[in-house]
């Protein structure tokens, strides 16, 4: 990674398969890069582990748009395209010691919102959400 201090944050684009992802990080000082990068190369090694975690998820996900988010005449979806959906992220929002927020890219699944999985600090799950 190679993150630059911009306005209060560290910010990287970061390739994620063959797609880039913006990585932000927040709550620490321009002076504090060392600390800002061992930590982003933590998080970001960690989504890659868990990334199997996420997709895991794609039958509840896929069920959730059949049954609440599918307009009339839509095909229903299933879970092996959710997990198409579900391999390209976003961004990722980092707050330092505080949780992250992974963005994955269904916008045209749920009408211009992203699927979020928040992890809380200590790498807890928190669970999906729709922003």
């Amino acid at each position: 990674m190679s993150l630059q201090y911009v306005k209060g944050s560290y910010m990287d684009e970061v390739m994620y398969g063959d797609k880039p992802v913006l990585f932000t990080l927040e709550g620490l000082g321009e002076d504090q890069k060392e600390e800002a990068e061992r930590y982003s190369k933590e998080i970001w090694d960690w989504i890659h582990q868990h990334h199997v975690r996420v997709l895991a998820h794609a039958p509840l996900i896929a069920n959730f748009k059949n049954k609440k988010w599918r307009s009339d005449g839509e095909p229903e979806i299933s879970a092996e395209e959710i997990r198409g959906y579900l391999k390209h992220i976003n961004s990722v929002y980092v707050t330092y010691r505080g949780g992250f927020d992974i963005f994955f890219d269904t916008n045209e699944l749920f009408q211009e919102r992203s699927i979020v999985v928040r992890v809380g600090k200590n790498f807890v799950f928190e669970g999906f959400s729709l922003l």
